[in-house]
């Protein structure tokens, strides 16, 4: 029809799209639908989610590290956040890390944290980019749980880095991963401003702003929640995104029915690149 010649090309291409709901289904099956859909928020950019306050560089990053492991309900897994360049050699045979396993926080429950802490440690450069910080110690989170998953990824592990950052916006950190998705700034001088500190990046905007959406449509977030928070640029990927997932209820029920479905190989492909 020649309708067709005027309609938007699709926010993803077809294979990115289902890959992404291959990796939330498989991260339901293997974190649990109760905790997901009753004990996971989405986390914003705000004082009331990143409460505090610090009189240092690491103080500043160990108060939004605990933040993060509370949010991600990893508050009772043994882990320690180290400065940068004091990460000590472990002894040999190395202790092993027990696995995370997510659970709700209970306030006013006392920590037992006990065992073999997994050791976190910062870019200091990203602490005066709080966004793209949070982002970094969510992926490094996301990194430990899809580890511990008994079934390797959609897409292999070739792609690892994309997963995990994947998994960190299904842990409810999807608006600091798409608002601080990597980007290119070319100076036209050497006396302009430099370009800032950014995060390591996998995915592209637009796929962390389809897989925000995607995040919201499962937790019925309503949209206005999100986009005062959402980049300005960001906001018409994040318009498409939920139309075109609106379009696929199929799909949207088939991730919703994860945490009991038998793990099924998964389309992958078509990754759009960083930008």
């Amino acid at each position: 029809m020649i309708f067709d010649f005027f309609q938007r090309k699709p926010l993803l291409e077809e294979t990115t799209r289902q890959w992404l709901h291959a990796v939330f289904a498989w991260a339901l099956r293997h974190q649990g639908e109760e905790i997901f859909f009753s004990a996971t928020d989405l986390v914003l950019p705000t004082p009331e989610h990143f409460p505090g306050r610090a009189t240092s560089v690491h103080e500043m990053a160990q108060l939004m590290f605990e933040s993060v492991r509370e949010h991600a309900g990893l508050h009772h897994w043994p882990c320690q956040l180290v400065e940068p360049g004091a990460l000590a050699p472990q002894p040999y045979p190395p202790q092993p890390v027990a696995p995370p396993v997510r659970q709700p926080h209970r306030p006013g429950a006392a920590l037992t944290a006990t065992g073999t802490p997994a050791l976190f440690t910062y870019p200091p450069e990203l602490v005066n980019n709080p966004e793209a910080l949070i982002a970094s110690f969510a992926r490094a989170f996301a990194h430990h749980l899809a580890a511990a998953a008994p079934e390797a990824p959609p897409g292999g592990q070739e792609n690892w880095g994309h997963v995990t950052e994947l998994v960190g916006v299904f842990l409810g950190f999807g608006l600091m991963f798409a608002n601080t998705a990597f980007t290119v700034r070319v100076n036209s001088c050497g006396a302009c401003q430099g370009p800032a500190a950014e995060r390591e990046g996998f995915l592209s905007q637009a796929d962390l702003t389809y897989a925000l959406a995607l995040f919201c449509r499962l937790k019925k977030i309503p949209p206005a929640h999100v986009r005062r928070h959402l980049k300005s640029t960001l906001r018409p990927f994040f318009r498409r995104a939920l139309r075109e997932i609106d379009r696929h209820p199929e799909d949207l029920a088939r991730v919703s029915g994860a945490a009991t479905a038998a793990a099924q190989p998964a389309p992958f492909g078509g990754f759009t690149q960083p930008f």
